[in-house]
């Protein structure tokens, strides 16, 4: 019996996704989280195989969920749900030890398959997903030649978002340690990547990494 718990904090999904399980004799819903702050509160208690965890989530959202729990509960799967396909949830995501990416608009037979092939300790993404991560991985990132002083092109304010961006924040949680909106993180990102001359959040995440490295 694979032992799975929910965590989501729309109602409606959490109530889907438990039909869905209830349909596979190999599953049994143990619990549902409303966030990633209830979801470590409630693995105090329980135990279980695998979380169906989503990524936009408030007080804790599921990249920094996700992390939480495989430094301390490795063994225990996750696999995240969403329905959005930002390239920063997706590498953020399994940068932290997700263990597969399910879009939430998969069929009752994708998720009960992924489910099954992430608890035989293999990596499930979404052909969707998988496609983004193949070419990602085929597109060196054109930053090799860039050096600490192009940080000088940023202007202060520009400097902490980008830190944040490299800490694996998304926009809303930028805005809210920064005291700013989230519209105005998204204006941020978008100078940072044109003074710096990358293309995605992820490049920034990369070349930040080796900034701070040198």
């Amino acid at each position: 019996m694979i032992r799975v718990i929910i965590a989501d904090d729309q109602p409606i999904i959490r109530k889907g996704l438990k039909l869905i399980l209830e349909l596979d004799n190999d599953m049994e819903l143990v619990a549902e989280g409303e966030n990633g702050k209830d979801l470590i509160e409630i693995l105090t208690k329980i135990t279980c195989d695998i979380i169906l965890m989503d990524i936009r989530m408030p007080d804790m959202d599921g990249v920094e969920a996700t992390l939480k729990i495989k430094e301390k509960l490795n063994n225990i799967k996750v696999l995240i749900l969403t329905t959005f396909e930002d390239d920063e949830y997706i590498f953020n995501g399994l940068r932290n030890g997700a263990d597969g990416y399910l879009l939430k608009d998969a069929d009752p037979d994708e998720i009960i398959r992924a489910i099954k092939t992430v608890c035989k300790g293999d990596t499930y993404l979404h052909p969707r997903i998988a496609t983004k991560v193949v070419s990602a991985l085929n597109t060196p990132p054109p930053i090799e030649e860039k050096n600490q002083n192009d940080l000088s092109m940023l202007t202060t304010r520009e400097k902490e978002v980008a830190n944040l961006v490299a800490m694996g924040k998304g926009n809303r949680e930028i805005g809210e340690e920064l005291f700013i909106t989230e519209g105005t993180v998204k204006n941020h990102v978008s100078k940072i990547l044109d003074k710096l001359e990358l293309k995605s959040r992820d490049e920034i995440i990369v070349y930040m990494t080796k900034v701070m490295g040198k």
